[in-house]
This record gives C-alpha cells, sequence and structure tokens, in this order.
C-alpha cells in the first residue's frame, strides 16, 4: 500500500501560494501557544488550539495544509523540533493528502525579512471559533 509522505515547501513558494486567491491554503504553526502568540506566519492557526484539530476533520481532505515548526538549520532529535513532522504525520492518518512541511520552519521564514503577526492569549482560545465558516473565512483566500 502507498504510504503518503509529507513534501517541503520553500518560504518563497508559501508566500506564492498564500498570494493565490483561487486556491487556498491551511497554514498551520505546531509550535507552542506561546510561541504563536509572540509571532506567527500571517494567517496562521496555531495547531496547539483543540477547535482548530476539530475543525481540521470537517475541512475537505484535499485542501493543502502547510505546516511549520521552530526550524533549524540541522534536523534535530529533539522531540520539540519534531512538531511539524508529528503534525504533518497526524494530518496523513486523519485521511489528508496534501500535507507540506515549511523547509527551515518558522526560522526560515522569520529570517526572509517577511511579516510576522503577533497575537493576544485570548485570542487563541477555543472559543474563539464558532463555526468551521468561520475557521474557513480565515484562511488565506478564504
Amino acid at each position: 500500500m502507498y504510504e503518503q509522505k509529507a513534501r517541503d515547501i520553500t518560504v518563497d513558494d508559501l508566500k506564492g501560494r498564500m498570494r493565490q486567491k483561487d486556491k487556498p491554503v491551511m497554514v498551520l504553526d505546531a509550535r507552542s501557544a506561546e510561541a504563536y502568540i509572540k509571532g506567527h506566519i500571517p494567517g496562521a492557526c496555531s495547531l496547539f488550539d483543540a477547535e482548530i484539530i476539530s475543525a481540521a476533520r470537517k475541512l475537505d481532505k484535499n485542501v493543502d495544509i502547510i505546516v511549520y515548526g521552530p526550524g533549524q538549520a540541522v534536523r534535530s532529535m529533539d522531540p520539540a523540533d519534531r512538531l511539524a513532522g508529528d503534525a504533518i504525520n497526524r494530518l496523513i492518518s486523519m485521511g489528508y493528502k496534501n500535507c507540506m512541511e515549511l523547509k527551515g520552519g518558522f526560522e526560515a521564514w522569520a529570517n526572509a525579512g517577511n511579516q510576522i503577526d503577533m497575537a493576544k492569549p485570548e485570542s487563541i482560545k477555543p472559543e474563539r471559533f464558532k463555526s468551521i465558516e468561520e475557521l474557513q473565512s480565515l484562511l488565506p483566500g478564504g
């Protein structure tokens, strides 16, 4: 049986995908909630928000999902550095077919001089999302 594997996507490719209005992409931040609040890729949802995982179960299994972690120059065996890969494996096990990992993670995004958004702690609580439609409306191109 064919095993689904995640592909890597570069920062430049992600920027291009985020500009496309005809094919929305879901960007998930697999870092800690504290790291997400301090700075994240614009439009990214915190994967640590339980409501996002719940909502993900209702999304089209063919949606493109890009997950990022902290990022490091050399692959690390530290579990904190494998957050994106672990999240992608979980999404693949849920049936998602188009999961990608941002090469270099948040560090690569920030080091390239791209915009960083910040959040207030209360803005990422599960109560924030009342429906799947509201979540989808927050996606770039949604």
